[in-house]
């Protein structure tokens, strides 16, 4: 009897250690400036994009992998006699979900099960974390895909962008364009829900944003220890830290995951974003 092998691809955001810890595979998606192409975290890091993007005068353009990415990686592990559970970023941001199920049809196993987070970076990962942790300890694939859904039903996301500009020209913005318009010193607010990126708050300055998706954290878990969660950023850790410190005190923050964002993902939030995800134990 084969094992259960968890995929993900790379707008999880995962830590390399903990992708190596847990035995994660990692599909990585592309990001394009011009006739340039790069897979997310293979050929160009976080910094390398973020130099990059200050170079360019037109926004890079993402893609996802194609089914025969998948197929490959499939066919490979089924052949072993593994259990592959495949879990990606939301089908409402990318076509991620759709390639990896296209391929689970060609290759037609029945030990192939595609999951739609309906949720990105650290939301994604720490979902992926869960199930890849369960099946390291041997948990049945039933059980693990139970772990999957209860996570996925409440986890949660929230996050502030510098601008919406890269949210609204990557055509991920959702219902977050009623915070169009006037912008000065405004900072938007926002989080997924149903697989969308949608609007919470406007907040006026840093400063006060920071303090309310603090409070918005701790109303949503209670400040309570029965939460996992990570902190996630591009390249405003200073901003970060400061909300690491606001959120510390309620939220039983000592140790969480702190992931910095790949390329794919500031591709659509830029660079100045910064984020927490919470997901239950």
């Amino acid at each position: 009897m084969g094992n259960v092998r968890i995929i993900t691809d790379s707008t999880a955001d995962l830590p390399q250690e903990l992708i190596e810890a847990l035995d994660i595979i990692v599909v990585p998606l592309k990001v394009s400036f011009g006739n340039d192409i790069y897979r997310d975290g293979v050929d160009i890091s976080s910094d390398e994009f973020i130099s990059r993007l200050k170079k360019e005068d037109s926004l890079p353009i993402t893609s996802q992998p194609s089914p025969g990415e998948f197929v490959a990686i499939y066919e490979q592990l089924t052949s072993m006699g593994d259990t592959v559970i495949s879990i990606h970023i939301s089908s409402q941001l990318s076509g991620t979900v759709q390639s990896a199920k296209t391929a689970m049809a060609m290759i037609d196993s029945r030990n192939v099960y595609v999951i739609d987070s309906a949720s990105a970076s650290m939301g994604l990962g720490l979902i992926v974390l869960a199930a890849a942790k369960a099946a390291k300890e041997g948990a049945s694939v039933r059980k693990i895909l139970n772990i999957v859904d209860e996570r996925i039903d409440k986890s949660f996301i929230i996050f502030m962008v510098e601008t919406l500009e890269y949210l609204e020209k990557g055509g991920r913005i959702g219902k977050a364009g009623s915070f169009l318009g006037s912008l000065l010193k405004i900072k938007p607010i926002l989080t997924l829900k149903d697989g969308m990126v949608v609007p919470l708050e406007k907040a006026r300055g840093e400063g006060r944003a920071i303090e309310r998706m603090a409070e918005i954290i701790k109303d949503k878990t209670g400040g309570t220890k029965k939460y996992n969660y990570s902190l996630v950023y591009g390249s405003n850790y200073a901003s970060l830290m400061r909300l690491r410190e606001k959120i510390m005190p309620d939220c039983n923050l000592q140790a969480p995951i702190i992931a910095k964002l790949g390329s794919v993902i500031m591709s659509h939030t830029g660079p100045e974003v910064i984020g927490i995800s919470i997901c239950p134990k």
